[in-house]
């Protein structure tokens, strides 16, 4: 191999590189997206489960220990909490009637905002004039039966269920 050669093979690399690195970054991100997914969905399923079968988890807006929100929190390993990117729902059916009764519907829903862990949600964004967006929700919702009565308190009633129906 001659000198010419070498730089050829330079000039090549320095080509490919870009897409190598693209599809690496892509890689990432659609794994971290993906991991981000599982993780509000199992997080929301164990807090409906966790509703479902305590006396005194209640919903609280700030978290609190042992809350439904907290259960969601503590299963998501620290991704989900209660500030800005995360919203938590938890609503019981015919809760206008006092406190939830055995039997009785609890739905957990989790809104949780996605920011891109790459510089490829931005990249995109700017290539595409902003088509492509650098943050988007991520939104599970899972519902469960209650084994026992709920302790009094203050419940946002929902007609039904994920699913909308």
């Amino acid at each position: 191999m001659n000198h010419n050669e070498r730089g050829q093979s330079v000039v090549e690399f320095m080509l490919v590189l870009p897409f190598v690195l693209l599809v690496i970054m892509a890689l990432a991100e659609f794994g971290a997206a993906f991991y981000t997914y599982i993780t509000v969905n199992n997080a929301t399923s164990e807090a409906a489960r966790w509703a479902a079968t305590g006396d005194d988890h209640i919903p609280s807006a700030a978290c609190a220990d042992q809350s439904i929100q907290w259960r969601a929190q503590q299963m998501s390993r620290g991704l989900l909490d209660c500030d800005a990117d995360t919203d938590f729902v938890v609503a019981y059916e015919d809760a206008a009637s006092g406190a939830p009764g055995r039997g009785t519907g609890v739905t957990v829903s989790v809104t949780h905002t996605y920011s891109g862990r790459t510089p490829l949600p931005g990249l995109i964004n700017l290539v595409s004039g902003g088509l492509f967006p650098a943050s988007w929700e991520m939104t599970s919702c899972s519902d469960a039966r209650l084994e026992r009565r709920v302790i009094a308190g203050t419940y946002v009633s929902s007609a039904g269920h994920c699913g909308g129906s």
